[in-house]
């Protein structure tokens, strides 16, 4: 009998150190240089070549790897090729990837200046995820305290970070938002200043109307100087911003009317013709250039711009200026 109790106490003691042990194993993290984040598996490769390989690219001990992959019962199953690891996290997702078969993985290039719904919609093509479900984790208050944002953030609409992935047919819904946002995290915490002009969320808020703006980086740095020397005089409070209004809309206009700035949508928050400062969310998620514009703006006296009508902007440093430029551009689309 008290034979039969003491193994029954070490079994369950050997059980919850395996639990233990399989759990920190697989959650070391990896930290890859994006510079050097892509790896090639020679076919025909043991495990111990591809420990050393990880061991010499990224510092994994040869040991821990081996012994996750005979955890896993994967030791057998590593799938030879080049590999992008700069999404990955930790031993538990490097497992998953090279074990998955090419027929598992899908390549996704998420855009500069998608919303979240043209995320959700897209992804929906490429893995078949729900879109619904999608949407409301962006939405869903315990996720976004998870991911260990901004506790003044209310959605993920802005830090869905645009880039190529390497995804799982398996991933969930939470899975690829967890990805996309870790991503985020990485690129922004690589660019930021120590002494940043606006908070982490008003940033990315002016990142994703300069996004918006223009697809042009040298444009995106001025419009970024724009906007600040609109933010600090008093008699240019107000941005201006056509994307704010068009965030509004059930559709996209070509040319915004007056109806739809002082009338239909005069006393929403996002728009900035009507109220001062910055709308109370970001309006798309916007790429790594319009957040380095935002967090880098250049010195200029500019306080004006308006398209020229070849997907650049004419730059005004007064209202006279601006109106010539205005009625340049409006010449040039009569005449075509």
């Amino acid at each position: 009998m008290q034979n039969s109790k003491f193994l029954f106490i070490l079994s369950t003691f050997l059980c919850l150190f395996i639990i233990i042990v399989y759990g920190t194993v697989l959650s070391k993290t990896i930290i890859c240089n994006k510079d050097n984040c892509v790896i090639t598996i020679p076919r025909n490769s043991s495990l111990s070549q591809v420990a050393q390989i990880f061991e010499d690219s990224f510092s994994i001990k040869q040991n821990h790897f081996k012994i996750s992959m005979y955890m896993t019962f994967n030791q057998d199953d590593i799938k030879y090729g080049r590999y992008d690891l700069s999404h990955i996290k930790n031993l538990r997702d490097l497992i998953n990837m090279i074990t998955s078969s090419k027929s598992e993985r899908v390549k996704v290039t998420i855009l500069e200046g998608w919303k979240i719904q043209d995320i959700a919609l897209y992804l929906e093509s490429k893995l078949s995820i729900d879109v619904e479900k999608f949407i409301y984790l962006c939405y869903d208050n315990d996720l976004i305290k998870q991911l260990s944002l901004d506790t003044s953030i209310t959605s993920l609409e802005g830090f869905l970070f645009p880039d190529t992935y390497i995804l799982l047919k398996s991933y969930t819904e939470r899975d690829i938002i967890k990805i996309l946002i870790n991503q985020y995290k990485k690129e922004f915490n690589s660019i930021k200043p120590d002494n940043a002009l606006l908070d982490e969320y008003d940033t990315i808020t002016l990142a994703s109307i300069i996004q918006a703006e223009s697809r042009y980086k040298t444009d995106m740095d001025t419009i970024a100087s724009v906007f600040y020397n609109r933010l600090n005089n008093k008699e240019y409070l107000r941005l201006e911003a056509d994307p704010t209004i068009q965030y509004l809309l059930p559709k996209p206009k070509e040319r915004l009317m007056y109806k739809d700035i002082f009338d239909d949508y005069k006393d929403s928050p996002y728009n900035t013709y009507t109220h001062e400062g910055l709308p109370p969310t970001p309006i798309n998620n916007p790429g790594l250039d319009a957040i380095n514009a935002t967090l880098y703006p250049p010195d200029t006296d500019y306080y004006f711009f308006v398209a020229d009508g070849k997907g650049k902007h004419t730059f005004s440093r007064s209202i006279k200026e601006h109106n010539r430029a205005k009625a340049k551009y409006n010449a040039s689309r009569k005449s075509k």
